[in-house]
């Protein structure tokens, strides 16, 4: 997901803190990782920061 770490607005997408993610997922899931990633897009060379996690399903 789009990282809150992100500071351009991107219309109405919604950014993500960690600790939404780690809510999100504590029923059911394992969280084996949470890590700060980028996604690449033509239109912003240092791409977008985003979350990408790692789950388990218990």
């Amino acid at each position: 997901g789009f990282s809150d770490r992100e500071p351009t607005q991107w219309g109405r997408v919604r950014k993500l803190t960690r600790d939404e993610i780690e809510a999100a997922f504590s029923d059911g899931w394992r969280i084996d990782s949470i890590e700060p990633a980028a996604i690449d897009i033509t239109t912003t060379p240092d791409g977008i920061q985003a979350w990408l996690v790692a789950l388990t399903r218990i």
